[in-house]
This record gives C-alpha cells, structure tokens and sequence, in this order.
C-alpha cells in the first residue's frame, strides 16, 4: 500500500541535490543537473517569495516554478503530466519485460523512484523537486493503493468485492451483498484501474487473455474479465480479501472458524504426515486460509512442494518450493497444466504435495496418484458437504479415467483421501465454520466406509459441534498428542477446554 508521506517528506527522500535550496542568477533560467537529474528554478521579483541578494536569490523549492509555468498546489504542471504518462510506460514496460519487483512481479516504492529518473534522464525538459515529489506520490497512489475500493479493502467486515461497470461496487459481507455507492468518473478510469492493478503482478487483460487471475503476497486475490466477453457490462472485477489474517491454529477458534477440539485433531494429523487431507467447501469459505493455517504444523525439515494456479500459499517454511500452472501464449503454446506440475514433484523428492485446487479430472487423477505412492497431500475442492467431496472425486476420475470401473475408482480414492474437512458460510453472520469432519475408511462391498467425526448442530453466536465419533482411524497418532476423543464431551463449543486442548497446543507451538 502507498505510505502517507507528506510532500516535504517526499522532496527530502527523493532529492537528488543536497540542501533545501537553490542559488539562481537573476533574469534567468538555470537549469542545474547533479546525479543525472535536472532542475529548473525561474527568478522572482521584489514581490515574490525569498529574499533577494545582490545579483541572485535564495529561493526555497516550495516556492519553484517549473518550466511548464505553472505553480503548484496538489496538482501537476502540463510538463509534470507527460512526465507521469511516460514514467507509467517506463513502469509498465519494464514490469513485462523483467518483472522489476519481488518473486511475485510486485511492484514496490523503489521501483517508481527509479522510473522516474529514468524518465528524468533521457528527457531536455527541466523538472523540478517538488514536481518530481509529486508524480512519486501520483505513482504510488495509483500503483500501489486500491484507490476508490481503498475503503472497503481496510473494511475488515467486507469479504468479497465485486464490481460489473465504472458505476457499480458491489460489496460482499459473508454471503450478503450491498451497493455501495462507490464509482469511478469514467469507464476509462476504470479500466485503466484494472491494467494498473494486473501491471502489478506482471499480466494484462486482453481479448486474446480475456479472464485473468492474480494473487498478491498479502492474500488478496483478483479476478478480471475483459469487456469483451461480458455483455452489457463489464468489464468485471472481483477482489477476494482475507480475512483471517492470523494464520494459526490460535486464529482459527479466534475467529470462530471450530472450536479447539476440532482445531488440535486437524493439527495432529497434519503433524503426524500419516494422512492425506481434504479441505472441500464452496467459494469464498476459507479453505485456502485453512489449509495454510494447518501448514504451520509441517516438520521444519520436510520438503514441501505446493502446486497453484496462481501462487496464495507462500508458506514462511524454509523449504517450500512453489510450481505455477500457465496459459498458453497467443501462438497456442507454452501451456504448463497443474498435473504436468505434479509429475514433475515426484521428481523433487517432496515429503507432502500441496495441489491448492483441485478443478480438472487430470489433476485430480495426478494427484490421488502421488497420494498412493506415498507422497502425503493436501488440497481444496469445491463440494456442498463432506460426503458429496468423494462424489465430485469420482466424477473428476471418472472423467479422466473413462475405461475403468466405478468400483477401481472408488478404490483409488479410499486408498488415497484420509480425512475430509467441510466448511461453509453462516448465512446471517456470514462467517465460515467447518461444518463436518469424515475420515474416510476402506472400500467395502462396492461401497467406500466412512466415519464421521464432527457434524456442526448449532449456528449463530454461540455454535455447537456434535462428536460424532470417540474413535478414531488415527488413535495413536492422537494419543501421542495427547487427545483422547473418549474423554471428549459428547457436545463442543468454542469456549469447550479440554486435556487434549492443553496438550494439542504445546504440542502446535512446538510443531510451528
């Protein structure tokens, strides 16, 4: 996000000349250069601000005119204005060719800086400080800001926002959503807001790209269709924001997502790396977030490879390796797939296999395969509840293995999936909460066993989770833990404490 620096702050960062002054003949234009930077200070009679000595005049920069002739309050000079429209391309050519920012292609403060002297460089006109201060802070505000929507990014209430056209915001709390009166002045303005906010990460929309998805290192997600392909309105933006910024076990039951029973056997069997896991729900849930929340239970001497459409783990896990899927380019090559990716992790010698969305049958099937060859996973999926989770599993394997038998295929999955966590949103407070917890067994008579482990009962400000369950396919590597779901009550709530829940959190302190 831009800073809020202050214009005399800026000038004193972002000078290139020593004091806070300049000497200038009188009756003249002086340009001055130190550092490959130029400079024009215009002479002022009598009447004008600073004092005059002799044959020159000690004038302070906040009261410069620059050779566009035009004195500044808050605004640019026309000078100023092509310097910012070619410190924008200078940005963004750099940005496609290179990628000048961090591993993401984020672009960052120093960046702007150094397009901007660029653009000072190879240019005749004079520019001053205070005019180079302000197409710093013009940049920054535009690049690195969500300028109109900045509200409800810092709303912390506002999940999702979605906007059809430069007139209409959408915001969206939970599963509720409202207008909100925010617009942009024209369509142009819009768009040019989107091209900004793709630049960022590297990518621009296109009828030839027409739908992009991005990722920012904070969390937040985007997605951006092109006029094109949109109908009457458009283009359209959605911008996913998290909210469970704590991604620990603690953030977990802070923000209501299960209470602390469900929270330390997740964690164990995570840290046990005995159980292939997983994490279904519809969009906007929280499976993501819950999954990299049970990611900070992995060994701090594994080897862990994620597999992404657009790279949202960034786990702070010394070796964490990432692979990201691509698009073909506009001559119909260069297309890397998610399961090309997962191949290629058998070759990387991984502990676990994170696949963060399991959407095609090929990768589907590439990654229950690397689950049976020993390589414990994690992934998400989208499912209306935890048993419909093995339904959508055999759809996406029946689809990539046509030829083979249900009964095969429902054995690769019993033989694979460990453990199915579901969430969902409350409809009133629209927070998401784990709605079941199965742990999947063998497959028997045509039929894949199931055991299910916690059902939510009772929604609203004070939920209740059913133990459905006081043994478990995993009792030792619970007990290890110090969790003994025999001794639970047959009923938990987020204030429940337990033995296990004492011993479940020293135990993810000491995993973390």
């Amino acid at each position: 996000m831009a800073k809020g620096y202050n214009k005399e702050s800026l000038i004193g960062l972002f000078s290139t000349r020593g004091g806070s002054s300049s000497s200038v003949d009188t009756g003249a234009l002086v340009p001055s250069r130190v550092s490959g930077t130029s400079s024009a200070v215009a002479t002022r009679d009598s009447g004008s601000r600073g004092t005059l000595s002799g044959s020159s005049a000690s004038i302070s920069p906040f009261s410069a005119q620059t050779s566009g002739g035009t004195a500044r309050s808050g605004g640019l000079s026309p000078l100023g204005s092509t310097f910012l429209r070619e410190a924008r391309r200078e940005l963004s050519s750099s940005y496609n060719l290179h990628s000048d920012g961090d591993k993401y292609g984020v672009i960052q403060e120093s960046s702007i800086v150094k397009a901007v002297d660029k653009v000072l460089k190879r240019r005749e006109e004079a520019l001053d400080d205070i005019e180079r201060a302000n197409i710093i802070i013009h940049l920054q505000k535009d690049l690195l800001g969500w300028g109109v929507l900045q509200p409800l990014i810092d709303n912390r209430d506002v999940t999702d926002i979605h906007v059809y056209d430069y007139q209409t915001v959408v915001l969206q709390r939970g599963k509720n959503s409202e207008l909100t009166g925010l617009h942009w002045p024209t369509h142009q303005a819009y768009t040019a807001f989107i091209d900004r906010l793709l630049m960022r990460v590297g990518k621009s929309l296109s009828t030839q790209q027409h739908t992009i998805d991005a990722s920012y290192p904070n969390g937040i997600r985007i997605c951006a269709v092109h006029e094109s392909v949109c109908g009457a309105r458009g283009p359209l933006l959605s911008i996913r924001v998290p909210r469970v910024v704590d991604a620990t076990l603690e953030g977990l039951v802070n923000y209501q997502v299960a209470p602390p029973l469900i929270v330390d056997y997740l964690a164990s069997l995570t840290r046990s790396g005995l159980a292939t896991m997983m994490i279904a729900g519809e969009t906007g849930t929280g499976k993501t977030t819950l999954l990299r929340c049970l990611a900070t239970q992995f060994g701090p001497d594994e080897s862990i490879v994620a597999v992404e459409d657009t790279p949202e783990l960034n786990l702070q896990h010394p070796f964490f390796r990432s692979l990201v899927s691509r698009m073909a380019n506009l001559e119909g090559i260069g297309e890397v797939t998610l399961q090309e990716h997962i191949k290629t992790t058998l070759r990387m010698t991984p502990t676990r296999v994170i696949l963060g969305e399991m959407r095609t049958p090929l990768s589907a099937e590439a990654f229950l395969e690397s689950a049976q060859t020993g390589h414990v996973g994690m992934s998400t999926i989208h499912a209306r509840n935890a048993r419909e989770t093995l339904v959508r599993l055999e759809s996406l394997l029946g689809r990539a293995q046509k030829s083979v038998s249900i009964d095969i295929i429902r054995q690769q999955i019993a033989l694979a999936v460990d453990v199915v966590v579901w969430l969902f949103r409350e409809k009133g407070s629209g927070k998401p909460r784990v709605g079941e917890v199965i742990e999947v067994g063998h497959f028997v008579e045509g039929v894949i066993q199931v055991r299910p482990m916690f059902t939510l009962i009772k929604t609203g400000k004070q939920p209740v989770w059913r133990v459905d369950s006081w043994s478990s396919g995993f009792d030792e590597v619970l007990s290890r833990d110090g969790i003994y779901l025999g001794d639970s009550p047959p009923e938990v709530a987020l204030n429940t404490v337990t033995g296990a829940r004492a011993t479940g959190a020293t135990q993810a302190g000491d995993g973390a």
